[in-house]
């Protein structure tokens, strides 16, 4: 039977449960990253079963080709929230923005 060391059973880094978190953005940059993936991920939903070829979907949003390609392969750097909201918008889809409040601290307890 092989020794297996401990550290070979620890993970290689510790995450915080949030990929965006963990990759050193900003709380703004990490929202707006959400954001932005959950609009693309709500666009495909809608696009992938119409099965439009690329010259179709880019006269229907009104772009160029290469937009759409950019658009269809996940590449959100490519894209501001607005701009995927108009997408939405041209595909005739609704779009809700929820604000919230924000998340409350826990109070610690401070000893004189």
């Amino acid at each position: 039977m092989k020794n297996v060391s401990s550290a070979a059973n620890k993970p290689a880094r510790l995450t915080k449960g949030d990929v965006y978190d963990d990759v050193g953005l900003t709380r703004g940059e990490a929202t707006e990253a959400k954001i932005k993936s959950d609009l693309w991920r709500e666009l495909m939903a809608h696009i992938s079963p119409h099965r439009l070829m690329q010259e179709e979907l880019a006269k229907r949003l009104g772009v160029h080709q290469p937009e759409v390609s950019h658009l269809l392969s996940g590449k959100l750097s490519k894209f501001n929230v607005g701009t995927l909201i108009q997408y939405a918008l041209k595909l005739d889809l609704g779009v809700q923005v929820t604000l919230t409040a924000p998340k409350q601290k826990p109070k610690t307890n401070v000893f004189p």
